[in-house]
């Protein structure tokens, strides 16, 4: 059980199987942690817009989400770390765009989907794609001009449009199964 000062970080929907989506971020910023659980339901996903421009520096996701909704961390320019939990399967449209602090993400093996302009805007040096991931989206990695190591999972057989434009010069787009 967490403390009720953490617990009053965030405000809560219930999801239609009882469990807890995280729709609004309150706290004051810097390191932040999402529960399981809280009053013993689990929070299985973090809302749409959560954290919006919110000044959090780094972010641990429970182990009981499953998913990161659209813009959900959009313009935390202050976001230098993210743990995304192994229990993650999507992360949503601009999820993490204009966080222009966060220079390293590690995307778990758990997730399968990453939406359109992800990671767009964001200082990443290094990204590696896991297996299960089939497709890069439209703009996934636009404008990610520093850049410059990318490895692809083997299942990867779509890369959208503008996935990594503007990004490092040299990154060829059609490596597709190999490390850039």
């Amino acid at each position: 059980m967490l403390p009720t000062v953490a617990q009053a970080q965030f405000q809560f929907t219930t999801n239609n199987d009882g469990s807890l989506n995280i729709y609004q971020y309150t706290g004051s910023g810097g390191a932040v942690f999402i529960p399981d659980t809280t009053n013993s339901l689990p929070v299985t996903s973090i809302g749409n817009s959560a954290f919006f421009g919110k000044s959090v520096t780094s972010v641990t996701i429970g182990t009981n989400v499953t998913s990161i909704g659209d813009k959900a961390f959009y313009n935390c320019t202050s976001l230098t770390n993210i743990m995304i939990g192994n229990s993650v399967t999507s992360i949503g449209n601009g999820a993490f765009e204009a966080c222009q602090s966060l220079t390293s993400v590690t995307i778990p093996n758990s997730v399968t989907g990453i939406g359109s302009y992800a990671f767009e805007d964001c200082p990443l040096t290094s990204i590696t794609i896991p297996d299960n991931v089939t497709s890069i989206e439209d703009g996934t990695f636009f404008f990610c001009n520093s850049l410059t190591n990318v490895t692809l999972g083997n299942s990867v057989t779509n890369i959208g449009y503008e996935a990594f434009s503007q990004a490092s010069p040299g990154f060829d787009k059609k490596s597709v199964g190999s490390t850039v």
